[in-house]
């Protein structure tokens, strides 16, 4: 399972793998919304803490969610986003860009669901069907580590908003 700054990571070698050898620069615009596509998926965490529905990767981690997340982003951009424009596809591909990286980088550790609601979890070892169980460390070995789980999930939220801050404010370029 990769955190939020292995998946910022991921996305940023895929980003620079892009303006390499397709010849194009990115705009400061596209960074963002490919990294933000980057973490979007496990967006789904906080609907686990704040109201106790456990949904990660369910429809978050499927293609499904990217192909969704890009029409709002194309759409979002040509109703909010005037003078963006000519750029609504390049940004809305960047966004399920950065999905389609992350569900890669997951499908290292474990499953994921890529065509939810069907019930195949895909990773580059197997394909399973069916409800998976949820077992993990946290979950049935050491419950006492989950505060601090979540706890570093916060940090790397924060270290996360820092960097999209640095980036807005243009003292950082990807």
């Amino acid at each position: 399972m990769t955190f939020a700054f292995g998946h910022l990571i991921g996305v940023w070698l895929a980003g620079k793998g892009y303006e390499k050898f397709g010849s194009k620069k990115l705009s400061h615009y596209a960074w963002f919304f490919l990294l933000l596509g980057g973490i979007l998926p496990d967006s789904d965490l906080l609907l686990e803490w704040t109201i106790g529905i456990e949904s990660h990767r369910t429809i978050t981690h499927s293609l499904l969610f990217a192909v969704i997340a890009l029409v709002v982003v194309y759409v979002g951009v040509t109703l909010l986003w005037k003078k963006e424009l000519p750029r609504r596809k390049e940004y809305a591909l960047a966004v399920g860009s950065g999905i389609i990286t992350h569900l890669l980088l997951d499908m290292l550790s474990s499953g994921v669901p890529l065509l939810w609601p069907l019930p195949y979890y895909f990773s580059y070892f197997n394909i399973e069907f069916g409800v998976r169980e949820k077992i993990t460390i946290v979950h049935q070995l050491l419950p006492f580590l989950e505060d601090k789980m979540r706890r570093t999930i916060i940090d790397m939220a924060l270290g996360t908003a820092w960097i999209f801050y640095f980036w807005y404010k243009k003292r950082i370029q990807f």
